[in-house]
């Protein structure tokens, strides 16, 4: 009796190290991800980074361009290492977004993708084609620098810009696809 209790309680404590080393491998340092702060804006209700472009001050500054920060940002307990994503416009989520709001069956929220237009590609300085975040660090960014004037000579006041940015394939980490996407909503306004 004393032999088989002494085997159930060695299978008993083996089986709770293992048990034991395994989840904490996994735990160790949570869920380490990859996502577009810009994206929560608007605190999670859509993923739109909002800008408003007034013409006054592009009549009163015509040479004067508009900046917006865009970037990644590393969540999580794990080492700070490096990882690269690809920054890319993703017309496709723009093309979805546009043929959801004609459907009927889209809210409120989506009304901007009925009148809104793409932003084309010379309207703004090109963006990097990837974003890397340095050893010891959580971020990196970029700027999307828009030609203010040019906008306005060619659209009228009123006309909703968009610029669907994404990031993808990271080198490191997950990624967050709910926070990969963030949509760039330019209103033109007086």
């Amino acid at each position: 009796m004393k032999r088989i209790l002494i085997f159930l309680c060695t299978i008993a404590s083996t089986a709770g190290y293992i048990s034991c080393s395994d989840s904490a491998i996994g735990d160790e340092y949570g869920s380490t991800l990859i996502y577009m702060p810009q994206a929560t804006h608007n605190l999670g209700t859509d993923n739109n980074l909002t800008l408003k472009l007034s013409k006054e001050a592009v009549t009163a500054t015509p040479s004067k361009r508009t900046q917006t920060t865009l970037g990644i940002y590393r969540a999580g307990t794990a080492p700070k290492e490096s990882a690269t994503v690809d920054l890319l416009i993703d017309k496709d989520s723009l093309t979805s977004a546009q043929q959801y709001a004609q459907s009927g069956n889209a809210g409120s929220k989506y009304d901007i993708y009925k009148t809104g237009v793409l932003l084309d590609k010379k309207y703004y300085d090109k963006l990097p084609e990837t974003l890397t975040i340095p050893n010891g660090s959580r971020e990196a960014t970029t700027q999307l620098v828009l030609h203010n004037a040019e906008i306005f000579a060619d659209y009228p006041v009123g006309q909703i810009l968009l610029l669907p940015v994404r990031i993808a394939n990271p080198t490191r980490y997950t990624l967050n696809h709910s926070l990969s996407l963030t949509m760039v909503v330019i209103t033109l306004a007086d």
